[in-house]
């Protein structure tokens, strides 16, 4: 199973000019007409549609912003501090939180990883972060692919 967000925007420009010029993302494809785009970075993909725009919109609820309150979708990125430089010489504003090691205890395990979370033009939180580390109590630290809880 693959989840591939869709989120409701304000602005279909200015949300393309933020992923594509900000994060890095490419436009995998757009539908103009829809005011709609699909992106997508080092395999994560995400799509995108402008609030009002025509055609089918499923909204369970007033859409104020800040856009997706409540969610933060954490994404595994290759490099994590060329990225956050990036956002902040682009967009430093949109910088929700700096950079930073994080520990989360995991079941007898220490998973530690690099990260920081951005907001995006709309509103919705993205935290970014490098391939995480593993301790298990027991040994030393090895790298491991993803976070199994």
């Amino acid at each position: 199973m693959r989840v591939i967000p869709e989120l409701q925007c304000t602005d279909i420009e200015a949300t393309k000019r933020f992923y594509v010029e900000v994060l890095g993302f490419e436009v995998r494809f757009e539908r103009p007409d829809e005011r709609f785009a699909y992106f997508t970075r080092e395999g994560v993909d995400l799509m995108s549609e402008e609030l009002h725009g025509p055609g089918r919109r499923w909204h369970t609820g007033d859409m104020d912003f800040p856009l997706g309150r409540g969610v933060n979708l954490m994404w595994e990125v290759s490099d994590t501090e060329s990225l956050y430089q990036r956002v902040k010489d682009l967009a430093a504003d949109s910088i929700y939180l700096h950079l930073e090691n994080a520990s989360y205890e995991c079941g007898g395990r220490t998973i530690t990883q690099k990260q920081f979370i951005v907001q995006d033009p709309d509103g919705y939180l993205f935290r970014f972060c490098d391939e995480l580390q593993e301790l298990d109590h027991t040994s030393h630290p090895r790298r491991v692919d993803s976070l199994t809880l």
